[in-house]
């Protein structure tokens, strides 16, 4: 396991919520990552909002290493499921957060390609305001995320992309673009329980 006090929902929108919180943890601790090895991040229009903003994702981070797990984890599990049965009674268990995960990855990779400037605190932030607002999903599971501050967050970039030149003010509007595209594919992906039972012919 990669957080102490997981919480692991049994029905599947939730499990859809778990999906995009797994997303946003490894998208996280990839951003501070970069930013510790090359000091390079999206500067906001003042000093005041690049520390709020900042403050804001690390507290969120610190509450999602505690209860949602990373990709790496899923990962792990796809990797050596076949060669551990107990790994693959796991798997079996992971197979719906799995499948919703797997499609955010698949079309943010159709959405950016490989060289692609992106902001991934933006789309982070993008992400959980449409899902938790606009979207009205429950965060009974993960009450932290009802004092997320989506719209002051928000509202640091609106600001910046004033005074942003035309290509820098396409980027910031393109990753809005992206994380609505990432809601609506995980809100299109199923996952069907497979309720079937193979009978057993008695002798």
């Amino acid at each position: 396991m990669t957080c102490k006090n997981r919480v692991k929902p049994l029905l599947l929108r939730d499990i859809k919520t778990e999906a995009l919180l797994v997303f946003v943890r490894t998208t996280l601790e990839d951003y501070f990552y970069q930013i510790e090895k090359h000091g390079f991040y999206f500067q906001l229009g003042n000093e005041q909002d690049n520390i709020f903003v900042s403050s804001q994702l690390k507290k969120l981070l610190e509450n999602l290493q505690d209860t949602v797990i990373n990709s790496s984890y899923l990962r792990s599990l796809i990797e050596n499921a076949s060669k551990n049965n107990s790994l693959k009674i796991i798997a079996k268990k992971e197979e719906s957060l799995m499948i919703y995960y797997d499609s955010i990855v698949k079309e943010i990779e159709k959405l950016l390609k490989n060289g692609n400037f992106w902001i991934p605190e933006l789309v982070v932030i993008c992400l959980l305001s449409e899902w938790v607002i606009e979207e009205e999903k429950s965060t009974y599971f993960y009450p932290y995320l009802k004092y997320f501050d989506y719209l002051a967050l928000l509202n640091c970039y609106d600001n910046t992309k004033i005074n942003l030149d035309n290509e820098k003010k396409e980027i910031v509007i393109n990753m809005y673009k992206i994380s609505s595209k990432l809601i609506d594919r995980l809100k299109k992906t199923e996952y069907k329980i497979n309720t079937t039972r193979k009978k057993v012919k008695r002798k």
